[in-house]
């Protein structure tokens, strides 16, 4: 792997920084997708996304700098608008893959798309220093839960016909910090007491970048809620489940008549307990590998 560097992303990862800091001098710090948010799809720079045969997508897909995406080939519904960095390899059919928003290209989305990636940085590192509320270790089958608002740190993840409960209201976040693999089969994210899919993360830890597809949503049956962040990861979603969030990843590989519905609006800051002396370390080491690409 080579780690390439350069003074305009550098300057983009600081304001980043800068924004995240300023927020801490409140009495509570807040972790923002920025321009992130505004994706249902974003494959990270250098990394790979595959769009085969889906009955709907609802949001933008972005495709980043360095981006391998030669398979879009089918997508029955697809309101919203593409995003291909200049940078990106990217091929599709026009007559099956048709984005009502048109797919674009240039200096506005390279800008947009840049900025995106460094914003997916500093929420994920964000989420990583925050301390957890509890340690729920391996989650596995059978073992269907109910959370309330809350940092939870998961070791691996392994669900097959579960549902895991989100109790809250509105306003309620949740954070599950993940360090292994992911599992999810015939399974839910179920919400209630108005708790949103907005509202909740999955931020995957795994370093350095793992190419292989550790994060596997399927089945028709599944329902899942809530945002992907996986910086260093793959996620392969496959089959018609209910999928409300969005998937931020290394490598996308979404199939075999997949539905996502992403977000209407970009999300306002979500508040979060302050951890700051973590998040600046963390910040400020991570400041050095400001874009990864893959050497083969």
């Amino acid at each position: 792997m080579v780690l390439v560097v350069t003074k305009p992303l550098m300057s983009l990862f600081v304001q980043s920084v800068c924004g995240i800091l300023l927020a801490s001098t409140a009495s509570a710090a807040t972790v923002d997708l920025g321009a992130a948010s505004g994706f249902t799809v974003l494959g990270l720079d250098g990394g790979e996304v595959i769009i085969n045969s889906a009955t709907s997508i609802t949001g933008d897909v972005g495709y980043s700098s360095g981006v391998v995406s030669n398979t879009n080939q089918k997508v029955d519904s697809f309101v919203g608008t593409a995003y291909v960095h200049s940078d990106a390899t990217f091929d599709h059919t026009s007559a099956t893959f048709a984005p009502t928003g048109g797919i674009m290209s240039g200096t506005t989305s390279d800008n947009l798309l840049d900025q995106a990636n460094l914003d997916a940085i500093a929420a994920s590192l964000a989420i990583s220093a925050m301390s957890p509320t509890q340690d729920l270790g391996e989650i596995s089958d059978n073992d269907s839960l109910t959370l309330t608002a809350g940092v939870y740190t998961v070791s691996d993840w392994k669900y097959k016909e579960d549902t895991m409960t989100l109790s809250g209201g509105a306003d309620d976040a949740f954070f599950f910090n993940i360090s292994g693999s992911f599992d999810f089969d015939s399974s839910t994210i179920a919400l209630t007491g108005g708790v949103t899919a907005d509202n909740v993360y999955f931020n995957f830890m795994g370093s350095p970048v793992d190419t292989s597809a550790a994060i596997n949503i399927g089945k028709s049956d599944s329902s899942f809620n809530g945002t992907i962040l996986a910086l260093n990861d793959s996620v392969n979603y496959h089959n018609p489940a209910s999928f409300d969030g969005r998937i931020i990843a290394r490598n996308i590989n979404l199939h075999s008549d997949f539905n996502m519905n992403g977000p209407s609006t970009v999300l306002a800051p979500v508040p979060l307990p302050a951890s700051m002396p973590m998040l600046l370390s963390a910040l400020l080491g991570f400041g050095l590998f400001t874009r990864r690409r893959i050497s083969r």
